[in-house]
């Protein structure tokens, strides 16, 4: 999704339902066409609204310049006051409703050019909200320590795929062999795959268990390194400072994203919709490669004592 200004009329709306006192960001660049060129700087409008009224939060462009919205952020800031807020584009006075909501005390909309409308998650401190994101996650124990091994019939699936096993189940038979645990071949797949791939394929006799007498002696376990708290957390600073440098106030929605994580599943489950939106920020290159490059450290595997 994007919101665009693209004439001399154009202006972005809110409507406000009560006086509760409401903070509104805007972040935009302006792009000038062949005859009026701009340096698509970022820039950006704030505004104080605490009536019930509709108040302009992005005035109209200059002849000739596109005004692109890169990212909206919208806060009630009163203690104990509800708001309805509805954000409208104003094209030469006809009127075009963008999103409407109802924020409670101290709630924040935000818009995110790519991403589109969200309500970011509390801060850490926020103990109780933590809890229920957490409980809404997928409920994957990446910190398992339960060996699985191909049986006759997995062993056959991979040499010529005699059951036509489609992926992500495939590719995490793959790498079953016996010696990986849970939480290293959890950072094979894609969060949300773990638990229905492994289940079908014990379900389905590809893969058994392996006993505590079966194990190797003395091997060698890996799990991804971002399981630790103290490397989890230094994962988050670099990501968060590597987007506030590229991208300065725009960046504030991502990073909050980014900090509202409690876990590395977490971040991982988010990184699609955040690579969507660093590539529209970015560009196709420097947005992948920033997101994967996230990816890849929030996966990296270090080895572990047994």
């Amino acid at each position: 999704m994007s919101i665009m200004l693209a004439e001399i009329t154009d202006t972005l709306e809110l409507v406000t339902s009560s006086a509760a006192s409401v903070d509104a960001s805007v972040a935009y660049v302006d792009v000038g066409d062949a005859t009026a060129p701009t340096s698509g700087t970022a820039k950006k409008q704030d505004t104080a609204i605490d009536v019930a009224a509709t108040t302009s939060i992005l005035t109209a462009p200059a002849a000739g310049v596109r005004r692109s919205v890169k990212q909206i952020t919208i806060r009630n800031k009163h203690a104990l006051l509800s708001n309805d807020v509805t954000l409208r584009l104003s094209r030469n006075g006809t009127l075009s409703e963008l999103h409407n909501q109802t924020l409670l005390p101290g709630e924040t909309l935000a818009y995110v050019e790519g991403l589109g409308f969200i309500t970011p998650k509390p801060a850490l401190g926020d103990h109780s909200a933590i809890a229920a994101g957490r409980r809404q996650s997928v409920p994957v124990d990446t910190e398992d320590t339960t060996i699985y091994r191909k049986t006759d019939k997995g062993t056959r699936e991979v040499a010529d795929r005699a059951s036509g096993l489609e992926n992500p189940a495939r590719r995490l038979l793959i790498m079953i062999d016996g010696n990986r645990d849970v939480a290293e071949l959890s950072a094979y797949v894609r969060p949300g795959e773990l638990k229905s791939a492994l289940g079908r394929l014990l379900a389905e006799g590809f893969i058994g268990i392996v006993n505590a007498g079966e194990r190797i002696p003395g091997r060698v376990t890996y799990a991804p390194a971002a399981n630790d708290p103290v490397v989890f957390a230094a994962i988050k600073l670099k990501a968060t400072a590597d987007i506030r440098g590229r991208l300065g106030p725009v960046s504030n929605l991502l990073v909050s994203e980014i900090n509202s994580c409690g876990t590395p599943l977490e971040l991982r489950e988010k990184l699609r919709n955040l690579e969507n939106a660093l590539v529209h920020l970015l560009g196709q290159a420097e947005g992948v490669a920033l997101a994967r490059r996230i990816g890849g450290e929030l996966t990296r595997l270090t080895p572990q004592s047994v």
